[in-house]
C-alpha cells in the first residue's frame, strides 16, 4: 500500500457531501480522481476505491483486474483553453463538430428530435431579451426571431429556426408526411451549420487563415517571378559576351531602346541597359575602351 500515492483528503473530499470519499478501512478515495488514476474492489469493505501507482521509471503501474481511468478531455477551438490541434487533429475536431449526433435508430429518431429541439429552447430561454417569449407559440417565435435580429444575436438566430424546423420535421413524420420532414430536416441541418460558423473563434480561424493562404500563395507567384527573372538576366548576359565590340559600345551609348535590337522583350529596358552598363564597367570593356582610345584613359595619350 506504501508505493500508492496519498491522495490529500482536503483536495477530494466534496463539500456536503452525506457519502463518505474515502474508504474508512484502506483509507483510499471512494471518488473518481478527476485525472489518470486506477481503480478496483477495497479488499475489506468491496467498494471501488481510486488511487495512484507511480511506476519506477515513471507513468502509472496498472496492476491485473485494475481499470486505468483518463480525466474528461475538453477540445475546444480556443487557444486559451489549452488545447493545440494539429493539422489532422484539428481536421478531425471540425469533422466531429459538423456530424455530431447525426446518426440515430429509425426507431429514435423522432425521439431524439424531440430531445434537441428541447435542449435548444431550454439554451434559448437563458437570453435576457427572449425570456419573455413563448416559443411554443409562432407569435412568440416571431418576436423571438425579430429581437435576435435586432441585438445580432446570429447564432442564437440560427439555433430558432432550427428549432422551428425540427419541430415541423417530427410532426411531419408523425403525420405521415414524408416530403415535408425530409425538406424540413434538411434545412435544419443547414441552420446547423451556420450556426456553428457564427463561432468566434472558427471565424477568427476561417479569416486569418484565408488571410495567410492568400500571402503564401502570392509570396509563391513572386518567388516564380523573380525566378524567371532571374533565368531571363543569365540568358541576356550569355548573348551579351556574344556581341560585337562595337554593337556593345553602341548599344551601351546611343539611348535608343535596347531590347528589340537583341530580340529580348520579356525584361524591362532598365534592366537591360542595368545589364549593359555592368558589363561597360567590366576590366574586358575597360580594355576595349584603351585600344580605342578612349576617354578612361586619355591620360596615357
Amino acid at each position: 500500500m506504501s508505493e500508492i500515492n496519498d491522495i490529500s483528503r482536503e483536495k477530494y473530499q466534496t463539500e456536503g457531501s452525506a457519502e463518505p470519499n474515502f474508504c474508512s478501512d484502506c483509507g483510499l478515495s471512494l471518488v473518481n480522481l478527476g485525472t489518470f488514476c486506477t481503480s478496483r474492489n477495497c479488499e475489506t469493505c468491496g467498494k471501488q476505491i481510486f488511487f495512484v501507482r507511480r511506476a519506477e521509471n515513471g507513468g502509472i503501474r496498472i496492476e491485473a483486474g485494475e481499470k486505468f481511468h483518463t480525466p474528461p478531455i475538453t477540445m475546444s477551438l480556443d487557444p486559451n483553453s489549452g488545447s493545440f490541434f494539429t493539422r489532422y487533429g484539428l481536421e478531425a475536431f471540425l469533422k466531429t463538430i459538423f456530424t455530431n449526433s447525426l446518426a440515430v435508430d429509425n426507431d429514435e429518431f423522432v425521439d431524439s428530435l424531440k430531445k434537441i429541439e428541447k435542449d435548444i429552447d431550454e439554451k434559448l430561454m437563458t437570453l435576457d431579451c427572449i425570456m419573455h417569449c413563448d416559443l411554443e407559440t409562432e407569435k412568440g417565435c416571431e418576436e423571438a426571431a425579430k429581437i435576435l435580429d435586432a441585438e445580432k444575436f446570429h447564432a442564437h438566430r440560427h439555433d430558432l429556426a432550427r428549432s422551428g424546423f425540427i419541430h415541423r420535421c417530427y410532426t411531419a413524420i408523425e403525420n405521415g408526411d414524408s416530403l415535408d420532414a425530409a425538406n424540413s430536416a434538411q434545412t435544419a441541418a443547414i441552420f446547423r451549420n451556420l450556426s456553428i460558423l457564427e463561432d468566434h473563434h472558427l471565424k477568427e480561424i476561417l479569416w486569418l487563415g484565408y488571410s495567410c493562404y492568400v500571402d503564401i500563395v502570392r509570396n509563391q507567384s513572386t518567388d516564380t517571378a523573380a525566378a524567371k527573372e532571374i533565368r531571363l538576366v543569365g540568358d541576356v548576359a550569355k548573348k551579351v559576351e556574344s556581341l560585337d565590340n562595337s554593337f556593345l559600345k553602341t548599344l551601351v551609348k546611343d539611348g535608343r531602346p535596347i531590347g528589340p535590337r537583341i530580340s529580348v522583350s520579356s525584361l524591362e529596358e532598365s534592366t537591360l541597359k542595368a545589364i549593359f552598363e555592368g558589363f561597360s564597367a567590366s576590366l574586358f570593356y575597360l580594355i576595349y575602351d584603351f585600344f580605342e582610345g578612349g576617354d578612361c584613359f586619355h591620360c596615357l595619350s
